[in-house]
């Protein structure tokens, strides 16, 4: 991975095949220090991106040389992180919302307002530097995690003893290049621990089941940037390689001693109880214990904490629905003594 750019420039690619469009918006926002390029023709909009490089787009959605969909998908294939504002006639709101879900921040409706169309910039240039400032964070982690995932394997190989700290650096650094909640991968990694001690595991075989849950998602320092941060739907083959990050766990952390169980349980954390699960469509018994119990546990974590790909929901439809999917998804046999700690154990404020 490339260290990305510092994000501190303001241009604005402008493309309408209408001049007189393209002429005033041009004016306009050169007049409030912005660097413009404007053009009428979209079949040049491509070929501009690498020399121009603009930080936001304002593009027309109907134009007859190249549409402002597919300008969209070539943008975003050449930089996800370049903002995207449509510009459309009242009868194209739905399609325009449909344009934002693939990646486009917001459409203006036409006759233009510039004064609109400026807030929507300041927005749209507020949002990039966001995600340039949060991808330098994250790049910053992820060199602190490669440089002490090699000093682990250099000084504990073939011990039974971990460095928590370590091992919560990992965790804290995957939570953040997966855009996660704060803190989630040790709050599963807790109560996965506290609910299987709930069923007797204790000694060694329950700091298997914390060490797993803690790094359940590790393989996914091995997924490109472009799919694990994409904000469209993934495509069937991107899908398979996300898929995959499950395999890589397994293998990073079956070569360090102390972490070869917890490495099973990252193995299997996709699992279903009915075998429909992933990657080895295990089922029932086949499927570790610890991973039985992480995956109720950690789909609960997923529903009642605000994530930016789910609808926050309180613990009792979180544990409605995990008793739905008992016996498909989950270990009926777990369910209730799971459930039964995490009532005990989640903020009074999420129930």
């Amino acid at each position: 991975m490339s260290h990305p750019n510092s994000g501190s420039t303001r241009n604005i690619l402008v493309v309408d095949d209408e001049p007189e469009i393209v002429a005033c918006v041009c004016e306009f926002l050169t007049g409030r220090g912005f660097n413009v390029l404007g053009l009428s023709n979209s079949l040049e909009a491509a070929s501009r991106l690498g020399s121009f490089r603009p930080d936001v787009c304002i593009l027309d959605f109907r134009m007859p040389e190249r549409s402002g969909a597919e300008l969209l998908e070539t943008i975003k294939q050449y930089d996800f992180r370049i903002e995207v504002i449509f510009l459309t006639a009242q009868n194209e709101a739905s399609v325009a919302v449909d344009l934002m879900r693939k990646g486009a921040l917001d459409f203006l409706l036409k006759p233009l307002e510039l004064n609109q169309l400026l807030l929507s910039i300041s927005r749209a240039l507020e949002h990039r530097r966001l995600i340039i400032e949060n991808e330098n964070y994250r790049f910053h982690l992820e060199q602190l995690v490669l440089e002490q995932t090699k000093a682990l394997n250099q000084a504990l190989t073939g011990l039974e003893h971990v460095y928590s700290a370590t091992l919560d650096a990992l965790s804290m650094a995957l939570d953040f290049r997966d855009q996660s909640t704060s803190g989630h991968s040790r709050r599963v990694a807790e109560l996965t621990a506290g609910a299987a001690s709930a069923m007797g595991i204790k000694d060694a075989a329950l700091v298997q089941i914390e060490h797993g849950a803690l790094l359940h998602d590790i393989g996914k320092l091995k997924i490109p940037d472009s799919i694990l941060w994409k904000p469209a739907k993934l495509t069937e083959d991107e899908w398979k390689i996300m898929k995959r990050h499950a395999e890589y766990g397994f293998e990073f952390l079956s070569n360090i001693g102390f972490l070869k169980d917890a490495a099973e349980i990252v193995y299997s954390h996709h699992e279903k109880y009915d075998g429909t699960g992933y990657p080895r469509g295990l089922q029932r018994d086949n499927i570790p214990f610890g991973a039985r119990v992480f995956a109720i546990v950690d789909t609960v974590d997923a529903m009642i904490y605000k994530r930016p790909y789910n609808v926050q929901v309180s613990f009792r439809e979180a544990a409605a629905e995990v008793r739905r999917c008992a016996g498909t998804q989950f270990d009926p046999s777990l369910v209730e003594t799971t459930l039964a700690y995490l009532d005990d154990h989640v903020p009074p404020q999420l129930k």
